[in-house]
């Protein structure tokens, strides 16, 4: 039996006890053996409460042999620190530097400028009378007063003059050179920013309030459950926050906004720079020409508030978590390339995962759309669908293979806030790919026990029994946990390692990531995506460079792949020498500069390439950086390679229209079995020996959005065949079901018993005549095979044009089979008869049109078509007689 690897929220919100019970009993009917509990909604959060309601989760949870994880906050995102902030401790909020400015021209003559006043944002006339903390904004204090010459338009030369010592208390007094200026007044404020009731993530005092006010109340109440029911806590999206605004182009210099601040970062600030930092602190506002102390400070401020997020959150949460026996867990906003920038994000991806004891993305709210890798979609944010598709689960997953500390563990929380319109059949997809790109831990979004419809953030599993999929989302549950369970307690292969494009990021000029990923997976070519801190520091990723491969924690890599940057730091240089031998592939081009030393020129071994982006695959199948090749080649079809007791190989075709029919090479031995983990059955697969004498060519037949295992044999004990359906219909009589059916539809909540049932003649979409139904539609038919032996058909495939979503065979009172998503094909040949026959088939909606029946949401998110209900067109049996 699979290992539980999944672990939905539970949204709490103070329900009745016999409510709590049965929604976690429905989860349970999942196969799934823990939850995570989320207070987002609970009005009495850590109180008198939420502690009622944890009791009765926990002894449910007790009795049905579940783990639990806590959601570690009140509110979203994490940080809030359940009030404390505002109830305790102000003194902990925030702390940013802000800037104003005024423009000047040099003169002979003295000037002045009323710094009292500039200690504050200025405003537009439309923003007077917006409410201000003006007792917090006393506090305010000035840290340094900079003139910078003007270049051309918004761009400033690197000529400053730091008028700071001109300051009396309230007025700067001063003279300037000839020509224009801006003076910079750069202050730290407590109020001038984002959220003032959240925690400072590079404060030690401030971000430790977040354990004191989540995690030590639970453990004053539950410590004996630490480690044992309680399985640990789950951090969502902590962020720096120091901006209101939900954008992701929060870059240093390139967007208006207060900066995060602390008395460490001040220290760091000083020790490298001495006070001249101060001189330097208008570059973190302001575009320069030469691009060379401005790309410095910026690159050096970046690298100091992400080991700060680092050391004063993520580890210290981790470790506070691992001395008191239980885990830490959670993701931080990825979306658009954010994770290497402020606002949302967390500066950088690998070091805010430091702490954690899993590696966590998250995937909700359309981010993911099959069939549309490439595009921008717009929607509740405008998606980047090519980071998305292609580079959001390698990042994740490349966290968990290489950083010793996830034990290869790779967490996803996924299918929130994709809309009632988001199925079973969309979420097989979805689990699909994040499971190619090698997640192995699910957090599904959600289980809400509020009145159906819930407006928040569907879909909603069970929905409190109105969600006609919910027994079809259990068995896509069930998958999921022998599927991550399969690609769980081994390594993964990959032939290179792809460099995170996160420093890049902050430099400036630069190729995000994901578009190297794009040409690699779409060749076959696996990747890690690995950390410049990896690189520098490889005894404490398990790793080595030999001068020809570099292992990382059991990973073996052929080469490495830099995405174009123009300007490199001075200690990727410094690695790239000690590494000389391995080879080194910068795409596009050869960076130009090197931050951080005084001799600019970039000096890296011969080791070191350029090749093209569009040469790239090309290039690194010549050098043999490479495993698996599909013949014809196919840009859609993924690969996912992982070694255990055996060399197993996950495919997916993720194309949405197009089917791949061809040949696949995989470098193991001539036994090979085709693995079907949504029946846990297995059968012999198609192969040759390929002319290396290394591996073999695999028949391979996926239809769209169609995936499958291959794997060896070994010990597994087989002996059917495996066969594409036209394999298997082939020579078959053709019988046509399409027309003559009896038809009836109920509600979820409604008893079948009660089903009318009328007669059709030619079956057309439900949404025709009732366009907002949504529940189960019940199809019969009986039809005669001839013949005069008692189980006449030797062979027998059903098959259904059109079906949304869901569908249940059942034949002569046995179930066949269900089909959670395209092709709608099965065999059912073991339960027909010689003589009369009886069909049925069931098909479950997705609850989207029932939303017709409620008030509307006052908010979109996004608008998309509904799709038809029912079954309709075609359907086919396809009869194989005995000889």
């Amino acid at each position: 039996m699979a290992e539980n690897h999944i672990f939905p929220f539970l949204w709490m919100r103070g329900e009745a006890e016999e409510i709590l019970r049965e929604e976690i009993g429905k989860i349970a009917e999942c196969g799934i053996k823990a939850v995570c509990v989320e207070a987002r909604p609970h009005d009495d959060f850590c109180g008198d409460g939420w502690w009622h309601d944890m009791d009765i989760v926990i002894d449910e949870a007790k009795k049905r042999d579940m783990k639990i994880w806590i959601l570690d906050d009140k509110h979203f995102p994490t940080g809030y620190a359940n009030g404390l902030i505002e109830k305790k401790y102000p003194e902990r909020k925030k702390l940013y530097i802000n800037c104003t400015t005024a423009d000047v021209f040099g003169s002979s003559h003295k000037l002045t400028l009323n710094i009292s006043r500039m200690l504050k944002p200025t405003i537009g006339y439309w923003e007077i009378g917006k409410p201000v903390n003006e007792e917090e904004r006393k506090n305010n204090r000035m840290l340094a007063i900079v003139a910078v010459r003007f270049y051309e338009g918004d761009v400033f030369t690197e000529e400053v003059i730091d008028l700071t010592d001109t300051f009396d208390g309230t007025f700067a007094t001063f003279e300037l050179p000839e020509g224009q200026w801006r003076v910079y007044v750069i202050y730290k404020t407590r109020t001038d920013g984002g959220n003032e009731s959240y925690i400072n993530m590079i404060d030690k005092e401030s971000a430790h309030t977040q354990i004191e006010g989540v995690y030590e109340a639970h453990y004053a109440h539950y410590a004996d459950e630490f480690g044992k029911t309680i399985a640990g806590f789950f951090s969502d999206e902590p962020q720096f926050g120091n901006t209101s605004e939900m954008g992701f182009d929060m870059n240093v210099g390139r967007r208006k906004m207060p900066l995060p601040w602390s008395d460490e970062l001040q220290e760091m600030m000083e020790e490298k720079y001495g006070n001249a930092f101060l001189s330097y602190l208008p570059y973190l506002f302001a575009e320069t020409k030469e691009k060379q102390m401005g790309v410095q400070i910026r690159y050096d401020y970046m690298d100091m508030v992400s080991k700060l997020y680092q050391k004063n959150f993520s580890d210290m949460i981790g470790a506070w978590c691992r001395e008191h026996g239980v885990e830490y867990i959670g993701h931080v906003v990825e979306d658009n390339g954010i994770h290497s920038r402020l606002g949302m994000g967390a500066a950088h991806y690998f070091r805010a995962m430091s702490g954690q004891d899993m590696a966590g993305i998250d995937c909700i709210g359309g981010q993911i759309v099959y069939g549309a890798p490439v595009e921008t979609r717009r929607g509740m944010v405008d998606a980047d669908g090519e980071f998305y598709h292609y580079a959001l689960g390698k990042m994740g997953a490349s966290c968990g293979h290489l950083d010793p500390k996830k034990k290869g563990r790779t967490m996803c929380e996924l299918f929130g806030a994709y809309g009632w319109s988001f199925g079973v059949r969309d979420m097989k997809y979805l689990l699909d790919h994040l499971l190619a790109k090698g997640v192995n831990y699910l957090v599904p979004h959600a289980f809400s026990m509020a009145d159906y419809p819930d407006i928040d953030c569907p879909p909603h599993f069970y929905a409190r029994g109105n969600n006609p999929e919910f027994p079809y989302f259990a068995e896509l549950m069930k998958y999921g946990n022998r599927m991550c369970d399969l690609l769980s307690g081994g390594r993964h292969i990959a032939s290179v390692a792809v460099l995170y494009d996160g420093e890049a990021d902050w430099s400036g000029e630069h190729m995000p990531m994901q578009k190297v990923c794009r040409e690699l997976l779409g060749s076959q070519i696996d990747l890690d995506i690995v950390s410049l801190d990896m690189l520098c520091d490889l005894s404490a990723y398990n790793g080595a460079c030999d001068g020809n491969t570099l292992q990382i924690n059991g990973e073996t890599f052929g080469g490495l792949v830099i995405p174009y940057v123009k300007q490199i730091p001075a200690r990727l240089a410094d690695v790239l020498t000690q590494m000389d031998g391995l080879p080194v592939f910068f795409v596009d081009a050869m960076p130009d500069q090197v931050i951080g030393q005084e001799e600019k020129v970039v000096r890296l071994p011969k080791s070191c390439v350029q090749v093209p982006l569009a040469n790239l695959s090309e290039t690194l199948k010549a050098h043999g950086m490479y495993e698996v090749e599909a013949v014809p080649a196919y840009k859609h079809l993924s690969v996912y390679h992982y070694e255990k007791d055996r060399q197993i190989f996950m495919l997916l075709n993720e194309s949405a229209e197009q089917r791949f029919a061809g040949n696949v090479y995989l470098p193991i031995g001539e036994d090979v079995v085709y693995y079907d983990a949504m029946k846990d059955c297995y059968e012999n697969a198609k192969v040759k020996p390929a002319e290396d004498g290394k591996g073999v060519w695999v028949e391979v037949e996926l239809e769209a959005g169609e995936s499958c295992v291959l794997m060896e044999k070994k010990e597994i004990v087989c002996e059917k065949a495996h066969r594409s359906f036209a394999e298997m219909t082939e020579g078959c009589n053709v019988i046509d079901l399409s027309e003559d059916w009896m038809v009836g539809k109920r509600k979820a909540k409604e008893d079948p018993e009660t089903m009318k049932m009328d007669a059709v003649k030619t079956l057309t979409p439900i949404s025709d005549t009732e366009p907002a139904f949504a529940g189960v539609i019940r199809y019969e038919k009986t039809f005669t095979l001839d013949g005069a032996e008692e189980r006449l058909p030797k062979e027998a495939y059903l098959k259904a044009g059109h079906v949304y979503e869901m569908m249940k065979v059942t034949v002569n009172g046995q179930q066949a089979g269900i089909r959670l998503a395209p092709p709608y094909q099965l065999p059912v040949g073991e339960y027909l008869n010689a003589g009369e026959n009886t069909l049925q088939i069931e098909v479950a909606t997705t609850p989207a049109r029932d939303q017709l029946n409620y008030p509307q949401p006052p908010f979109d998110f996004s608008h998309e078509a509904m799709e038809p209900t029912g079954m309709f067109g075609e359907v086919v049996l396809f009869v194989k007689e005995e000889k």
